[in-house]
């Protein structure tokens, strides 16, 4: 730098290095409030202050590694790789693999261990399409799927053994009633349709109550109950879709949004909203008094077309896909990308607390060549959310 010696570029440099320090620190209780579900106000961006990872949270070369592991080459089928699961209860992620059943892993995706190997297990070969965990009970979880084999399974021994739920066949979601401690009632849409079928006997039997429902709703993609007689349900692919409203189990409907959802709804930990992505892209709504009205959070243009579900970090941010990662500290107003560039447009995203790692997915659908696992379908990338 002509005209500035040596000394100076010294001191220059250690002046910048105490800006920024001292920029990035958080602004003193007197001045800002501290709130457990973000960073309190500070002097710089949140991109600056918190999300400067080290490298030793970045993964190999501060970029995304495979974790495919020992899945990768795995005869399947179109659509593969179907699904990733963080259990939230424990150091466990779940895979689902078409035709292949589910698999965990303990060790951050190091191995792979196939579930349902125990006595008398029923053999799952849907493509899984989700897992509801019982906050109550670590060893319980549901998984549903579509194709194949049954629409819904329950294991209550951590996955050694699962039970096939009566006849549901094709299912893209089954919500548990979670406020009833028999677990007796659940929902489930049917994979693009209109149908919407309802147990009362923990699974074994189900009745198809579509009839109920308005006409021209489009496809059932996400029930979700929140108790024996309050229901919502979210449905994509016609006009008339949108978010519907039961208070009597069902037995009638009202619309209480209009336009297609995406994906299941998330209900925060944080504020106890219920937050429910948009289809096409076209943003992110909320509901503050269990899905009796609606408001926009925010519009189209942030969260990816393809993006199909919201996730809640352990300290309350919110994360989902948009040009990249992006996570959200006020409760989805607004957005901040993170870390290395996607390496494909993925499938899903999970984050696993006791990785401290978001994982992400991609299944593919050749009808003509290979459809095994590729290498490359599990990616992860290390990632410690501030406290």
């Amino acid at each position: 730098m002509p005209g500035v010696t040596r000394s100076g570029r010294l001191i220059a440099l250690i002046m910048l290095v105490t800006l920024l320090v001292v920029g990035c620190g958080k602004a003193s209780p007197s001045t800002s409030a501290s709130t457990s579900d973000g960073p309190s106000s500070s002097s710089c961006g949140l991109a600056l202050c918190n999300f400067t990872t080290p490298t030793a949270l970045s993964g190999a070369n501060g970029g995304w590694v495979a974790a495919t592991t020992n899945l990768a080459g795995l005869p399947s089928e179109c659509g593969n790789m179907s699904l990733l699961s963080a259990d939230p209860l424990q150091d466990e992620v779940v895979a689902g693999v078409a035709q292949q059943g589910l698999w965990e892993s303990s060790d951050g995706a190091a191995n792979w261990t196939r579930l349902g190997t125990g006595a008398g297990s029923a053999v799952i070969t849907n493509r899984p399409s989700s897992i509801t965990y019982d906050p109550a009970d670590p060893n319980t979880f549901w998984e549903s799927g579509t194709y194949n084999s049954g629409g819904a399974y329950e294991t209550t021994d951590g996955g050694a053994t699962f039970k096939q739920l009566g006849d549901l066949v094709h299912s893209d979601f089954v919500s548990v009633d979670l406020s009833d401690p028999a677990r007796k009632t659940l929902l489930s849409g049917r994979h693009e349709s209109s149908n919407l079928y309802r147990s009362t006997d923990g699974g074994s039997t189900w009745a198809d109550i579509s009839s109920t429902l308005p006409p021209g709703i489009g496809n059932t993609t996400s029930p979700l109950i929140l108790s024996s007689s309050l229901f919502l349900l979210g449905t994509s692919a016609q006009p008339g879709s949108g978010v519907f409203r039961s208070t009597d189990g069902g037995a009638t409907w009202s619309r209480v949004y209009p336009g297609g959802i995406s994906g299941s709804p998330l209900i925060a930990k944080s504020d106890g909203a219920i937050y429910w992505l948009l289809a096409h892209g076209n943003g992110l709504i909320k509901s503050t008094d269990q899905g009796a009205t609606w408001q926009t959070v925010i519009g189209p243009g942030t969260i990816s077309i393809t993006a199909a579900n919201l996730i809640e970090l352990p300290n309350g941010w919110l994360a989902t896909l948009g040009a990249n990662v992006i996570v959200s500290a006020d409760h989805g107003v607004s957005w901040e990308a993170v870390g290395p560039t996607l390496p494909y447009q993925p499938s899903g995203i999970i984050y696993a607390p006791f990785r401290k790692a978001f994982y992400i997915w991609l299944f593919d659908c050749n009808f003509t060549g290979n459809t095994s696992v590729k290498a490359d379908a599990i990616m992860r990338w290390n990632f410690s959310d501030p406290a």
